[in-house]
């Protein structure tokens, strides 16, 4: 399903502001690789035969098996890394694509040079086809190495711009803390019926030490707590890529992600002021060179390990013109996908650093919120943001989207005291408005925001005003419907509710928890924010958005992440269906189980 005309759609370089504030069926063609990967080096078209795929696949080989991503209506990323005991220096990596597990009908073929996949990149391969497929196709591809063969995988294009899909299903994840449990929803996602996969971030978390699960303990190289060098991230990224259900889940269906902070280090911001990142949750965080060098290596590994058609300059000398994350995929005139970075950019939180970024607001309301200096996507990510989904003519505007967007009460015990999460879009009043006002003026149609980070599943709208907490109406009227908001829950990281028996609480006794409970949780949040629809805080699992020209169907799963099985237990929680052309939240299932029974 294609983007605008590049595939991924990308904008013009423009320097960043940084003042305060701020296909050949049956043939056989030549692989294009990363530049970063290939060094310029020119890859060769080669004659059917010239490999033996008939041996079996070797998981030794290829430890992480295979991926594909940056889907256009021409080709697709196709991703491997191979072992240290297996990379030969001197032997070239080929790669084929058909259209059948067997491959009798190729549709690929190359290879690619042996200087082009090295240890300055731990190995890894991701070869471009962009131009070499055909469209709107699901297609196998695998990898040959020094007489080794790699797993099968399976990837999809996009359909031609001019297409018109009958429907497009992704599945949704997010956050997934490998020490807090596994990952059995990968499991059922790799058996799902669905077109891409869409990851909102936090795929990895930065952290050292034990876990209360058996084999979900990690130990970094530097043998520090938090990720210290550029050996840390690829070894949590060899780690968590090694969970044979992620590793399904990847093989079967073609990544979409984006990050959110625990790619790199917790809570970060940009210092505006000193042009520097910022995260006071890292020990060397008063060592400005010793940051900037943290970020530059998680941002590598990252694009090492990611099959994502984004811009990366190694030898940029500033981390905003290093990494631009944001694009836009084009599913025909069904969907435009809009995705965004919400970490690189974004000023410091409200009341700064020594009010912790207010994430317990208290006093609840911080005005500098309000502040138009202040910035979440930075500005020419927003100029982007806007001009694409304004310009867009999709029936569906979806927004892959990090943190929460919608305002949220909350409170984490029974002391009667609310607090707002300024690390979400309730840091950005501003510039959340502006979105906001914008689509509401332009009267955009069918806006729907994917949203990740909190680790609980939400439903709710997207209105043009959000009011005071005592001024609010009990219902949002139509009219100040903007879209709406679904919020996919976290693969396996922990909440803030007592059933989760998290770190903090160290119990699996729910009285002794100091938390609310779930169920207090989400009556909460449900009081206090009359523009939610439905909220859960107890359980982990995925999401599956399906969209077709008369309707957007969201369906959420729970999935128990404290078994490493698969058939691990797996419930529909909920599925709402919004009619086009209507802000209206239609609730089509509901089940309200309990798994502690």
């Amino acid at each position: 399903m294609a983007d605008n005309t590049q595939g991924e759609n990308v904008t013009n370089r423009r320097e960043v502001l940084r003042t305060a504030g701020a296909v050949a069926a049956g043939g056989v063609a030549t692989a294009l690789l990363d530049a970063d990967i290939v060094r310029g080096v020119s890859a060769e078209s080669v004659e059917e035969g010239t490999v033996d795929w008939t041996t079996d696949s070797d998981g030794d080989a290829f430890p992480l098996s295979v991926a594909s991503g940056g889907p256009t209506d021409a080709g697709a990323i196709l991703w491997t890394k191979l072992s240290e005991g297996a990379y030969s220096g001197s032997e070239p990596t080929y790669v084929r694509v058909g259209t059948n597990e067997s491959f009798s009908e190729t549709v690929y073929e190359g290879k690619i040079a042996a200087d082009s996949v090295t240890p300055d990149h731990d190995h890894v391969v991701k070869v471009d086809l962009d131009g070499e497929l055909p469209s709107d196709s699901h297609l196998y591809y695998q990898f040959h190495h020094a007489g080794a063969n790699s797993p099968v995988g399976r990837c999809r294009t996009l359909p031609a711009p001019d297409a018109s899909p009958e429907s497009l299903r992704l599945a949704v994840v997010s956050c997934q803390s490998y020490q807090d449990g596994y990952y059995p929803s990968y499991g059922y996602i790799a058996e799902e019926d669905v077109d891409y996969l869409v990851h909102l971030g936090d795929q990895i978390y930065e952290y050292a030490g034990d876990s209360r699960f058996e084999g979900r303990s990690v130990t970094l190289p530097s043998g520090n707590a938090v990720a210290w060098t550029l050996e840390d991230y690829r070894h949590l990224w060899r780690t968590y890529r090694g969970d044979e259900f992620f590793q399904r889940a990847l093989a079967r269906h073609t990544f979409v992600p984006t990050w959110d902070d625990h790619e790199y280090v917790n809570n970060p911001f940009w210092d505006y002021e000193n042009d520097r990142p910022w995260s006071d949750d890292h020990p060397r965080n008063d060592d400005d060179e010793f940051m900037t060098r943290l970020y530059r290596d998680s941002i590598r590994v990252w694009w090492e390990y990611n099959p994502a058609r984004v811009e990366y300059d190694a030898d940029a000398d500033h981390l905003h013109d290093r990494f631009r994350m944001w694009r836009s995929l084009r599913f025909g005139d069904l969907v435009e996908l809009l995705m965004t970075d919400e970490r690189l950019f974004r000023s410091m939180p409200p009341g700064g650093d020594d009010a912790r970024r207010r994430e317990v607001g208290v006093p609840p309301n911080a005005p500098e919120a309000d502040d138009g200096d202040r910035t979440m996507l930075g500005f020419e990510q927003r100029e982007w943001f806007l001009d694409t989904a304004l310009g867009s003519d999709a029936t569906w505007l979806t927004w892959g989207n990090e943190v929460p967007f919608s305002p949220i009460w909350r409170s984490s015990n029974d002391d009667g005291q609310f607090y707002r999460d300024y690390d979400n879009w309730d840091g950005y009043e501003h510039e959340r408005r502006e979105i906001v006002g914008r689509l509401a003026h332009e009267g955009v149609e069918n806006y729907v925001a994917l949203t990740g980070d909190m680790h609980n599943y939400m439903v709710s709208y997207v209105l043009n005003d959000w009011e005071s907490t005592e001024n609010r109406p009990p219902i949002p009227s139509a009219e100040e419907r903007v879209g709406v908001e679904l919020m996919a829950p976290a693969i396996s990281s922990e909440s803030d509710a007592s059933n989760f028996w998290g770190a903090e609480d160290s119990t699996d006794v729910e009285s002794e928890s100091p938390a609310l409970t779930a169920d207090k949780h989400r009556e909460v949040v449900l009081e206090e924010n009359p523009h939610i629809e439905w909220f859960d805080s107890q359980y982990n699992g995925y999401a599956v958005a399906e969209f077709t020209p008369e309707f957007c169907t969201w369906r959420a799963y729970a999935v128990d992440d404290t078994v490493d099985e698969s058939d691990a237990r797996r419930t529909l929680l909920r599925e709402y269906r919004i009619p086009e052309g209507r802000v209206e939240l239609e609730e089509r299932a509901a089940n309200d189980l309990d798994w502690e029974d």
